[in-house]
């Protein structure tokens, strides 16, 4: 049963390619690839602002790593503790805010329309279902590749999926390595420290606090690609996540941030 189920795996996994030369996204994903307006301007620029403000005054941030970060396009991924993660990582990038997409959820982002309105004028947002279907993953997976056609820009891919209750590392899922395999991206692997003792899940308010993030060596896809031409797509995704996931654990003692 186990591998019949591994088999049905891999034969989707196999049919991406094509899925994804046929997809044509439609008009609810124009946005990602028309240019910003000046209200998006403008407030993407005011966030900016006011992470620089947060992470030097309320929130001192300490970046080790930032030479590891290659020319764009590239995937950050983090452990996931606060809303405060997608900031850190864009501060600690040293590049505009107006240069990164954030896959987000979209139960929680996409259907409120007031939420959506205002955390879609500050950052660049996503849709990812968190019950992936085949077509969703497959429109996920398009929707990245369109918005990275300006080659400036850059995604945010928290791989455990949901902010941990904990300020443990849970398991991690194979969107981001999916993603980074179908579309030739390097994977960026950061650990963060101090946000979930600043801003955890269920708070409403931040505490001050220090935070750190350590920056590792950029991950690339094509080392993985011999499992691809093997025929089994899926082992490589998984050797990719299980890398990714090591890569941040390694951050989190190399670099003493515990």
């Amino acid at each position: 049963m186990c591998t019949v189920s591994r088999g049905i795996r891999e034969g989707i996994v196999k049919s991406l390619k094509d899925a994804l030369a046929k997809t044509k996204l439609g008009p609810e994903y124009a946005y990602l690839s028309q240019p910003l307006t000046l209200f998006e301007r403008t407030a993407k620029k005011v966030f900016e602002w006011y992470c620089k403000a947060l992470f030097t005054l309320y929130c001192p941030l300490q970046v080790q790593g930032r030479e590891n970060i290659p020319q764009s396009p590239f995937i950050f991924c983090s452990n996931h503790n606060s809303h405060m993660d997608t900031g850190v990582l864009m501060r600690c990038s040293g590049l505009p805010v107006k240069n990164f997409g954030m896959m987000a959820a979209a139960d929680y982002f996409f259907e409120n329309k007031s939420r959506k309105f205002f955390l879609g004028s500050l950052m660049n947002l996503i849709p990812v279902n968190r019950k992936s279907t085949y077509k969703s993953m497959v429109e996920t997976i398009a929707a990245c590749r369109e918005f990275t056609k300006d080659r400036s820009r850059n995604i945010i891919i928290y791989p455990e999926g949901t902010r941990s209750l904990t300020g443990q590392i849970q398991n991690f899922k194979h969107g981001a390595a999916m993603i980074s395999s179908e579309l030739s991206l390097p994977i960026v692997p950061v650990y963060i420290k101090g946000t979930y003792a600043s801003w955890p899940k269920g708070n409403s308010f931040m505490k001050p606090g220090k935070l750190q993030a350590a920056i590792g060596q950029p991950i690339f896809p094509q080392q993985f690609h011999h499992e691809a031409k093997n025929g089994k797509p899926m082992a490589g995704y998984r050797l990719l996540t299980a890398e990714l996931e090591q890569s941040i654990l390694s951050l989190k003692e190399e670099n003493g941030v515990n």
